[in-house]
Order: C-alpha cells, then sequence, then structure tokens
C-alpha cells in the first residue's frame, strides 16, 4: 500500500503542511483540527503570497539554530563550514527552486528530492545512526 501525500491548509492561520494526514494542531497557531485538505495549486499560491524569505547565508544558519534549540541534536560548531553549506543551500534555491541539501545529488523527480531539502529527515539515514551526524555532519547528535 503506497501512502499518498497531499497538501493541507489550515483554515485558520493558512499554515501549509504537505503529508499523509494534516497534523492535529497546526504548529503556527495551535489550532486544533483544523486542516482541511486543498489542492496543489492553492498550497502554491498561498505559499508564494508569504514572505517567507531566507536569503543570506546567515539567515540559513539562523533558521538552522532555531531548529536544534530544543532538540536532541546541534549544529556543527566549525562556523566556516557552517557558511559554506548555507551558501550552497541558497545556490541549489536559485538554481533548483529549492534549499536542497548542498552536498547531496537531485534527481530530477520532484517528489524524491523533496526528502533532500535542508534539513532532510538526516536521523532516517545510516550516518546518523552510525556516527550521530547528517550526511554532511551539519547537524550532529547534541554532546
Amino acid at each position: 500500500m503506497t501512502l499518498v501525500k497531499k497538501f493541507w491548509r489550515c483554515h485558520i492561520c493558512n499554515d501549509i503542511h504537505y503529508g499523509v494526514k494534516p497534523p492535529e494542531l497546526c504548529p503556527t497557531c495551535g489550532a486544533k483540527n483544523a486542516f482541511v485538505l486543498c489542492d496543489r495549486n492553492e498550497a502554491m499560491q498561498i505559499m508564494a503570497s508569504a514572505d517567507y524569505s531566507i536569503s543570506t547565508p546567515a539567515e540559513v544558519a539562523k533558521a538552522w539554530i532555531d531548529l536544534t534549540a530544543k532538540s536532541d541534536f546541534e549544529l556543527w560548531d566549525d562556523s566556516e563550514a557552517v557558511k559554506t553549506l548555507s551558501e550552497g543551500v541558497l545556490e541549489n534555491n536559485r538554481n533548483k527552486g529549492l534549499k536542497y541539501c548542498p552536498c547531496r545529488i537531485t534527481t530530477g523527480d520532484k517528489e524524491k528530492d523533496l526528502n533532500i531539502v535542508c534539513p532532510c529527515n538526516f536521523k532516517a539515514q545510516k550516518t546518523w545512526k552510525e556516527y550521530g551526524e547528517c550526511w554532511c555532519g551539519l547537524f550532529v547528535r547534541r554532546k
């Protein structure tokens, strides 16, 4: 049985979720059971109208730091490497339309390539299980 991912929109705040089912609680506004199924066109228009621009390496790094704040992983402590990787993410965004991981090769299949938008689901990777870090070492198990 193949699980089909769909677009869901919170009818309170217009947060967009892409997945097999919507979250019970909206991560943006906290509304319970507020997601309604929507089509790709609607989801893309809503996302295009919002100002989610992250356009500098410092903004990318800040987003990564925010992600790690309450997790069991942290950002690599090599600031030059973090800067280089953030520049790579932005370069992929300019050239390929999404902030793909700079150390992974896109396949051209949009559905498959969604799995390597940075940060990817690195905890599912062998490198996380064996070494406690993501594919490129950007995220590491918290000490």
